[in-house]
Order: C-alpha cells, then structure tokens, then sequence
C-alpha cells in the first residue's frame, strides 16, 4: 500500500533531522532515529551495523552542511516499511569541498515513528 500523506510527511521530517542533526554535532539525538540494528553503508568503508558503529560515525564526521532534495518515498514490503531515495550534497565547512550522491533507505515504522533501518550512501564520485 502506498505511503499515507501522514506517514510521508514523517518520512520526510526524520529524513530532515538526519541532516540536519549530524550537522549540528548532535550525536545522542541523531542516534533516535535508527533502529538499534540499523546499518548504513557507506562506499570504501566496512558496513556500521551496530550502535557503537553508527556513534563512532556520529561523533567523527567533520562539520558541514547538508543539502537534500526532497525524498522520493514508495510502498516496501508491508504498510510499516517504506523505501526512499534522496539526493543530497554536502558541504565540508573545514575544507570547502563538496560530496554529492543519494542516498537510499528502508524505513521501518515502529509505534507513530519512523526510524532508519538502512541506508547506503552512494557518491556520484569516489
């Protein structure tokens, strides 16, 4: 089924905060909005698969900004899992240098909120 208009205007809030949270250094909140066995893969890295993997990235990313187009969301495998891709570009405050690509998620709903289960970084160069 697809997404309701409820259920996309909350994918697209938690996908908001993700930026926005990990810009502002704010590792704790950041960390809210996966599940605890979420996995993010992110290119010439090992795979973060648990809590402490995914603070590790928290905590280590330079300063920056990110820019995301809004997310283009579709029905998953059940009514609580929904996939989104998202193009996004980001600014390295300390180096002035940029990253562009897009990212890819399913999300899984738990409750009333939607949490990242995983989400593979693709950059448009290495």
């Amino acid at each position: 089924m697809k997404p309701s208009l409820e259920d996309r205007q909350a994918i697209t809030e938690l996908l908001s905060r993700y930026g926005l949270l990990i810009d502002r250094q704010q590792p704790d909140e950041w960390m809210k909005l996966f599940l605890d066995d979420a996995v993010i893969e992110v290119p010439g890295r090992p795979a973060y698969r648990t809590g402490e993997d995914r603070r590790s990235l928290a905590e280590g990313a330079p300063r920056g900004l990110h820019l995301a187009a809004p997310p283009v969301i579709r029905a998953g495998s059940s009514d609580d899992v929904a996939l989104v891709e998202q193009s996004f570009q980001w600014h390295n405050a300390a180096t002035g240098k940029s990253l562009i690509g897009w990212y890819e998620d399913e999300l899984v709903k738990r409750g009333e909120h939607w949490l990242i289960a995983r989400r593979a970084i693709h950059y448009l160069r290495a």
